[in-house]
């Protein structure tokens, strides 16, 4: 499956004409490595081709720009290729057009995961409910719930993943660091910014698993330092910050009733059901761990899903057992992700959304 994705991406990566980014020739480029008794690195690979889709019932033409950025010391040595896809819609400069930022976790996964499984133009189709993925080939299709009808989107493989990687003799350590990692990519992010003239454009990053953790990190680098990049909102897709939390242990249960007290605020929980888990509601009582299992399976059979029954299953108090309308029973979310799919934002009111980000116009 991974080698099939790798593989959709690279045929992006490496379709329609070649750019060079740096504008010294390439001869004297070679020269001065051979004088160093280095490898020549050649010319960053950049491809550009344009296409049209509908998402989010829009029709919407767009480039898809996939290819290598080189990041350099302070003489202009190339040291690392990070490479990245951009989808940028075309037609008149909108100064309100946002653009988003995307990466995955891992921290050792490139960002396909998002791209061709969530977010990008196209997806790979896979089934939604657990079982196995068969063998290939699979097939990609368009994806109408891509975000290019209200964002520009940035899919970025940090260094050491997808095609990003050290150049010449550059110790790939270098960039294997929570610190040194936000480092990099903040600096692209910057360089994408210089690139394409979007500095005053509305800025979001976003990331999933580690990659929410690696968003911490980018977002101190970005508006910590004198370079200031201002960002408008972060999106935190299974999100872990902090990872003592993924223990099953006694101790976690804030976690069941934080995530209690979202669900109940958009009414997708009974009353009972979020004071239940506010309270601990016998999670605790049942010692370390015994909690968070059986929320893995939801209630039992016959047992109502609303906190119907006093001190009853876990999975009462959130929303497991709730549907976002409109949405295949296969592509229903996670439970932690209802509320945000459907608009709202943490703490307002079920028909309240977060005006700042650009999913506010989207109804999914």
């Amino acid at each position: 499956m991974k080698k099939l994705l790798v593989a959709a991406v690279s045929a992006l990566a490496l379709a329609g004409p070649v750019m060079a980014q740096d504008a010294a020739p390439a001869g004297a480029r070679s020269d001065a490595a051979r004088e160093r008794g280095e490898a020549a690195i050649p010319p960053p690979v950049m491809s550009e081709t344009r296409h049209t889709g509908v998402f989010g019932g829009q029709r919407i033409a767009y480039r898809a720009i996939a290819g290598e950025t080189y990041l350099k010391d302070k003489d202009g040595k190339p040291l690392a290729a990070m490479v990245s896809y951009s989808y940028i819609k075309e037609g008149p400069k909108d100064p309100n057009r946002p653009v988003t930022f995307l990466w995955n976790g891992g921290p050792g996964s490139g960002s396909l995961w998002l791209h061709m499984g969530a977010f990008g133009p196209k997806r790979v189709v896979v089934p939604s409910d657990a079982k196995d993925d068969g063998a290939a080939p699979f097939p990609i299709i368009d994806n109408p719930e891509s975000l290019l009808d209200v964002t520009d989107i940035v899919f970025i493989d940090p260094i050491g993943t997808g095609f990003s990687r050290a150049l010449g003799k550059t110790d790939p350590a270098d960039y294997w660091g929570v610190t040194k990692d936000a480092k990099s990519i903040a600096e692209f992010i910057r360089m994408w910014l210089n690139t394409h003239e979007r500095w005053n454009a509305p800025k979001f990053i976003g990331g999933e698993s580690y990659g929410t953790t690696r968003s911490a990190a980018v977002i101190n680098e970005l508006e910590g330092s004198y370079t200031d990049v201002s960002i408008n909102g972060i999106l935190l897709i299974s999100s872990i910050l902090d990872f003592s939390l993924a223990a099953d242990a006694q101790g976690n249960e804030p976690r069941l009733r934080h995530q209690s007290a979202v669900d109940g605020g958009h009414g997708l929980v009974s009353r009972q059901g979020a004071e239940q888990a506010r309270h601990g509601g016998g999670v605790r009582r049942r010692g370390p761990g015994v909690g968070h299992r059986p929320l893995r399976h939801g209630p039992a059979e016959g047992q109502r899903p609303d906190g119907a029954r006093a001190g009853g299953h876990p999975a009462a108090a959130i929303a497991l057992h709730r549907r976002v309308p409109g949405l295949s029973e296969q592509r229903q979310p996670a439970p932690v992700a209802q509320p945000l799919l459907q608009g709202a934002a943490a703490g307002s009111g079920p028909d309240h959304r977060p005006s700042g980000h650009p999913l506010h116009r989207r109804r999914l």
